[in-house]
């Protein structure tokens, strides 16, 4: 992981530098550049605080994922690592990509199965963050229509398309898909490790059972929640329910392929919150997942170098 931050500083940079951008404009447009007071006040301590709470939770669901699936006990330390390393990587490339990856590369030098494997089981757990949290993010959202159209566009995308991703992965016969076999005899390397992938998702999807499906449904939803929980310390006299809808429309609209989710993810924001709130918010969501990735990977680098 730390070396892909080594060889992608260049994209790197130039994503910070413009959700940073997009944060100031933001701020001096809408004349909300007095949130960023509340980051160094009690407010803004607080509100971290409630997403450490968060993270925790998320490598809660992590964690009992891997030993319900691999019958490994994965430490709760290393599952808070790799949350935070994968949410590091998606924060900072172009487009929000390579969370999954840089999650599976993490537990394959802990655990030390196969990529493939490992990258199909991160993207199963995060099939839970896109369908439920799109969910949730819908149905409110047609009670600020006309503004919340393009969440609800949004949702409705992300919760059919993976839909039909997962469906068809799980539906697939590898050896009688034509398409797949083409693609085997012209790419044999991508072909075998496809079939890696799409063999360990749906090995993973039928060891599940109701049971595993509902607890990772109930973390998703907790870890979710408590982290729109943290607008309540920087949102005003907004009610705290309103500021959780915000962080779901914020989420949501975040899936847009775009740098670190800049204008999306203020937008999302911006449907409930004030200007100030949408500032503070957003500021201190990304740059601490930033944050606290960043001391996972250097003292990753450190040891690995040590």
């Amino acid at each position: 992981m730390p070396s892909t931050l080594e060889t992608n500083w260049r994209k790197i940079i130039a994503t910070l530098i413009t959700v940073t951008s997009v944060i100031l404009a933001y701020s001096i447009l809408t004349a909300g550049y007095e949130g960023f007071k509340n980051l160094a006040s009690w407010k803004g301590a607080a509100s971290f605080t409630v997403l450490l709470i968060g993270w925790f939770i998320s490598a809660v669901r992590l964690k009992y994922l891997v030993g319900k699936i691999h019958g490994y006990r994965l430490s709760l330390k290393e599952s808070m690592k790799a949350r935070l390393l994968g949410g590091l990587v998606a924060n900072i490339t172009p487009s929000a990509i390579g969370g999954e990856p840089a999650r599976a590369a993490f537990l394959k030098k802990i655990m030390g199965k196969d990529i493939e494997e490992l990258y199909a089981l991160t993207l199963y757990e995060v099939y839970y963050d896109v369908i439920l949290v799109n969910t949730v993010a819908l149905i409110p959202a047609f009670l600020y229509l006309p503004v919340s159209i393009p969440v609800v566009l949004v949702a409705s995308f992300m919760i059919a398309s993976w839909l039909s991703m997962s469906f068809l992965i799980k539906r697939n016969n590898n050896s009688s898909n034509s398409f797949l076999l083409k693609i085997s005899a012209r790419f044999p390397g991508f072909y075998e490790r496809f079939v890696k992938f799409s063999n360990g998702y749906r090995e993973i999807s039928s060891k599940i059972g109701l049971s595993g499906v509902l607890v990772l449904s109930a973390l998703t939803i907790a870890y979710n929640t408590t982290w729109g929980l943290a607008t309540f310390f920087l949102a005003g006299d907004h009610h705290i329910l309103e500021g959780v809808v915000a962080y779901y429309f914020m989420m949501s609209m975040g899936s847009i392929p775009t740098p670190g989710g800049s204008i999306s993810s203020e937008y999302g924001l911006s449907i409930i919150l004030p200007p100030s709130a949408v500032v503070s918010y957003r500021t201190l969501f990304y740059y601490s997942t930033i944050l606290l990735g960043f001391l996972v990977a250097a003292r990753e680098l450190a040891r690995k170098q040590g």
